[in-house]
Order: C-alpha cells, then structure tokens, then sequence
C-alpha cells in the first residue's frame, strides 16, 4: 500500500547554483498590488514581484489566484501588499496565489501602502509606528489580543468576546483611529451573562436613530439597497415609537381625573380647574414620542 511507505515525498531544500554554492529554494514573495480588476469577479489580482517581475509592464503580469476561501471576502488595494505563493518555481509566472492584504499595525486598516506595510517584518524599509495600544484614548478602537474579530476598513467590526458579540460602525471619531467614539457610535451588541446557576441574556442596540421596519407595515419602504435618502424618509415618514411608562402615567391621570377629580360647578359649565385636572392639563403628551426610534 503507498500509505505504509515511509517516505511519501521527499525534496531538496537547496538548489545547486554553482560549485560549492548553494542557494535556498524560495517560494513566498513579497509583492505590491498594480490592478484588482477581474472580468470574472473571481478574486485574481495583478501583482509585482521585486527582482522577478521587474521588466514586465503592468498589463502583461500574470493573475495570481485567492487563497482565501469565497466565504471570507477581503480585497487588496492597489498599492499594498500581499503575500504570494508560487507553485512551481521552475515557472515563477504561472500559479500565483496571493493572501493578503498585509496590514503592519491596526491603525493602518483603512491602507498601508508598500514601504510601511512590511515594518514589522524581516524585510521592513521603515521601523513601526507607536503601538496603537500605549494611546489612552484609543482604547477600545481595536479588538483585545484575546477577541476574535473581523475588521472593516472604514471604521467598522465585528468583536467575539466572551459570551458577548459586538457589531460596530462609528466606533472612532472621525478620521482618527486614536480616540475611541464615545458620543454616538452606532452598535448592536448581544450578551450572554452567569453568574451561579443564573443566566440572562440580552440584547443593546445603540445609535442616533433606530428604526423597525416590518417588510408588511405602513408605510412601506425599500426592501433592499437603502441609501441615505432612505434612511431620511424611514425617519421622516416612520411612526414614532411610545415611550410606555410616560404613556401609562398619561393614563393613569386621566383615569384619576374622570372617575375622582372630574366636577362641574353647575350643569354645562367646564370641570373645575384643580387638583389633578389641572395636572392633566400641563400634561405634555409629546413626550410620549420617542422620535428617534420609528416603526412602520
């Protein structure tokens, strides 16, 4: 059987160049994104490699193909870098699969082009900048070394803590990944709470404005591909959500009022203007509204 052979496979780690020479086979290489354009939509890039591409005009570099699996979608910028293997280095041309982008330090999500993207590697043209973490204000900008998150480039996440799950957008302030966003980030976190033989569950949903939209309420909006203009109109038109405690103290004085407090002097004449009718007067019941949370 060619399972119980010992050796299955064996290969010379070194390449004769010359006479008392030899030269280490090499098949990851560094290499800067020149096009993401694909008529096929399947994830091949164009790349250029130092020292073996050198002569080949951008047109006529070859495809390098994903490593990443269709489930995980991640594209490269032009101008970064990504890792690229090659199968075959008897034919470096053929067969690149690239993975990728390569991100020095978490404050260069949004892009790191070439020269800063390898300073934290062994080939580094650059040093690294100030870790991201020995910034007080940035603290909570970026996962934990313990979380497992995927990160957007514009100012988003997805955080996996421990029975705790966090989707972010805004989650720093504006163009500055240093200071953490505390006035108005938009998030959805749920938590999954123990303590003894207790568990409680819960979920938080954050922002300036949140809407429920049912695809069968009134009124009807877009089911799909909502822009900014949608948004305005699901807030303008959408039905205010009630404030339920303002709504039951709202009740309960006017049931005070109909049943003890309600009095007219003589017959046709208005109820007298005292007591709880005269609370129920100021009543302000627009308070009621809570106009930033709309349904439909």
């Amino acid at each position: 059987m060619p399972y119980e052979k010992k050796i299955l496979q064996q290969s010379d780690p070194y390449k004769n160049v010359a006479a008392n020479k030899q030269k280490a086979i090499r098949n990851v290489y560094w290499a800067e994104v020149v096009s993401i354009t694909d008529d096929s939509d399947g994830g091949r890039i164009r790349v250029r490699i130092p020292d073996l591409d050198n002569k080949i005009p951008n047109a006529k570099l070859p495809y390098a193909y994903p490593m990443e699996p269709k489930f995980f979608h991640v594209y490269p910028k032009v101008g970064e870098v990504v890792r690229i293997f090659i199968e075959d280095l008897e034919y470096p041309q053929r067969s690149r699969f690239w993975m990728g982008p390569v991100i020095s330090q978490l404050q260069k999500i949004k892009f790191d082009p070439l020269y800063t993207a390898l300073s934290t590697t062994n080939v580094n043209f650059t040093a690294p900048e100030r870790a991201i973490s020995s910034f007080p204000d940035a603290k909570g900008v970026f996962p934990e070394q313990e979380d497992i998150a995927v990160l957007g480039r514009e100012n988003t996440d997805v955080i996996l803590r421990v029975r705790d799950v966090e989707i972010r957008a805004g989650k720093h302030e504006k163009n500055d990944p240093y200071k953490l966003n505390r006035l108005n980030p938009a998030s959805l976190r749920a938590t999954y709470d123990i303590t003894g033989e207790t568990t409680i569950s819960s979920s938080v949903i954050m922002g300036d404005k949140i809407a429920l939209i049912s695809h069968d309420g009134v009124p009807k909006f877009k089911a799909v591909e909502i822009d900014e203009n949608d948004r305005q109109k699901i807030f303008q038109t959408g039905h205010p959500l009630g404030r339920g405690d303002v709504i039951v103290k709202a009740l309960e004085l006017i049931r005070e009022v109909l049943i003890n407090d309600h009095s007219h002097p003589y017959p046709n004449l208005p109820a007298d203007k005292s007591g709880k009718v005269l609370e129920l007067e100021k009543l302000d019941f627009t308070q009621i509204l809570q106009k930033n949370i709309v349904i439909n």
